[in-house]
């Protein structure tokens, strides 16, 4: 995607003011392109832009200033405790999305997408296949290949989490995570509490085992949240907490240090397995959220199983994972042994040269860039068609990372009413029923701006805002 130079300006700005880091009076045109070596024109065409979208205003004589803005906070949802049978049942609406090539699927979430890797490997496949993958077949422990696990927590400590290689266990992807978590928990045969809205991921394994599950409504103030869940606890009593710490699906929250290591305690105390699924590679800022595995004091006895894959970063083909697991290895281990297949050697040997070698780093970097500019892109299309609709209407997140946009319609509109107009148009969202095993959250949907950027995702968002502005105001 071409993107002119006073559109990176736009974006950067933008980014700057959602953050908090711009207020204020703008510098000056001229200082500005003379700082960046820009032409003068450009810094006017940003400027304008700006104006345009609502982000600054102009005074004569005086200069641009930032407009002020408070900033979205994030919903409470509600907080009724409900304990759920998970039936096999799926979302009809989301699988309709996947399955047909004529609809843009912004109800789906394929972040590695934005990206193709295909050549590095390529390069690298054809590597690995010269270490006699059949022999290393043969040899191969259950934990997966020593050097890969190594080669992770190497990866790891770039941003200071450490772990033991011993601590980590190789998979078939995620649903081989989740299913091994739950198995190596003894999640199964007692309830299991999950964050709400919850990981769709999360929701599609439970309903696969008809698990009995109580949903822990997500709270603006996360000691509201704590106590809902000593509430939830203490009414009917559970040993296992799914989590989706960082960049939750659907909502993108991400939860502070502090608020991880209270949630630490907490299981702690109460001799409950967390179970979290890490999304933390696709930040936008400098500092990667931690694991809260990673925040685990070594004299705790807290049980934690962190889920990790390459299905965001790399491929949604690569079906190859790990698990990092703290106070809970054995476990981990024996469920593998009984119940799972041996992940592809050739895949480790991929992986282990892509991190030893400092290419998956590097790949992480361009991946998150152009996720951020694809949300950047993103709400460059939404905000002029949703100008007119005041902040009291309609909430829209703002991700710090990850890959979805999250959206509160006023209480008496339905996402599955807007979800049949944009289907009309060939487009998708993700209705708010998705995330949840009642019948909460109707008045949400999620879309996902992490796709391969072209025509038909710049078409098809410019719609979105569209109908999204005419269906809130009609």
């Amino acid at each position: 995607m071409a993107v002119f130079k006073y559109r990176q300006i736009v974006d950067e700005f933008i980014v700057a003011i959602e953050a908090g880091h711009l207020a204020g009076k703008l510098m000056s045109v001229r200082a500005f392109a003379q700082q960046r070596q820009l032409g003068v024109s450009t810094v006017i065409q940003a400027y304008h832009e700006l104006e345009r979208l609502g982000w600054v205003v102009a005074k004569p004589k005086r200069g641009y200033f930032v407009i002020s803005r408070v900033n979205a906070k994030p919903p409470n949802y509600g907080r009724q405790i409900n304990r759920v049978v998970a039936g096999l049942t799926l979302d009809r609406a989301v699988q309709y999305s996947f399955n047909d090539n004529d609809i843009l699927p912004l109800s789906c979430t394929a972040p590695s997408t934005v990206i193709d890797p295909e050549l590095l490997l390529n390069q690298l496949h054809k590597k690995a296949l010269a270490k006699r993958p059949y022999k290393l077949w043969m040899q191969d422990p259950i934990e997966g290949v020593a050097e890969f696990r190594q080669a992770i927590c190497q990866h790891l400590l770039r941003s200071q989490q450490v772990f033991d290689y011993e601590q980590v266990l190789v998979t078939n992807g995620r649903q081989e995570g989740l299913m091994l978590a739950l198995i190596a928990a003894k999640a199964l045969q007692q309830p299991i509490a999950v964050e709400s809205p919850m990981s769709f991921y999360f929701q599609t394994m439970l309903k696969q085992f008809n698990a009995d599950v109580v949903e822990i409504p997500m709270q603006a103030d996360y000691q509201d949240e704590l106590a809902l869940l000593s509430g939830a606890y203490e009414s009917q009593s559970f040993t296992t907490y799914l989590v989706n710490p960082n960049f939750a699906d659907p909502t993108g929250r991400v939860l502070s240090r502090s608020e991880k290591l209270q949630l630490i305690e907490w299981a702690e105390i109460r001799n409950v397995t967390l179970i979290e699924y890490d999304r933390g590679e696709l930040y936008f800022g400098c500092e990667r959220p931690a694991t809260i595995a990673s925040l685990v004091a070594e004299q705790s006895s807290c049980r934690v199983i962190c889920i990790v894959d390459f299905y965001d970063t790399i491929s949604p083909t690569i079906s190859l994972g790990y698990l990092l697991c703290v106070n809970s290895f054995d476990e981990c281990q024996f469920a593998k042994q009984t119940v799972a297949e041996e992940p592809s050697i050739v895949l480790q040997h991929m992986l282990q040269q892509m991190m030893d070698s400092g290419r998956y780093d590097k790949h992480l970097t361009a991946l998150r860039a152009q996720i951020q500019q694809n949300y950047s892109a993103t709400m460059t299309l939404l905000r002029p068609r949703l100008a007119s609709i005041s902040a009291t209407q309609l909430y829209l997140s703002q991700p710090s990372g990850g890959p979805c946009i999250w959206f509160q319609l006023p209480a008496h509109l339905s996402s599955q009413e807007l979800w049949h107009r944009v289907i009309e148009k060939k487009l998708s969202i993700a209705p708010g029923a998705m995330f949840t095993l009642d019948s909460r959250y109707d008045n949400y949907f999620r879309i996902t701006y992490a796709l391969p950027w072209n025509d038909d995702m710049e078409n098809g968002i410019s719609l979105l805002g569209q109908i999204i502005a005419e269906y809130v105001q009609q």
